[in-house]
């Protein structure tokens, strides 16, 4: 019976001291979007690589989330337009998020 209660007591110990240790580590930071782990600055590449063919206006009347700004941008590359992935996914994010 001693035995028993020792061991749940250390047992209870145990964990309690894990929980602890749980509770003092720092939240992992946030994964960066697609957008964001470029680094670039997606306003300035709409406005130097998509008014090559298009004004803000045409581009802008377009209602797409970040997936169809993506689709979009694939098709504009296949038609030509130089952007590079990096660049097509902060323009796809900063558009999505207009």
């Amino acid at each position: 019976m001693l035995n028993r209660l020792v061991m749940t007591l250390l047992l209870v110990a145990v964990l309690a001291t894990g929980a602890a240790c749980a509770a003092d580590e720092p939240a992992p930071a946030p994964e960066p979007t697609p957008g964001e782990a470029t680094g670039l600055d997606g306003g300035a590449l709409l406005q130097t690589k998509c008014t090559v063919c298009h004004n803000l206006d045409r581009v802008m009347a377009e209602d797409a989330d970040a997936v169809g700004w993506a689709a979009i941008i694939d098709e504009m590359i296949a038609k030509g337009a130089q952007v590079t992935d990096d660049e097509a996914a902060a323009i796809a994010e900063h558009l999505s998020l207009q």
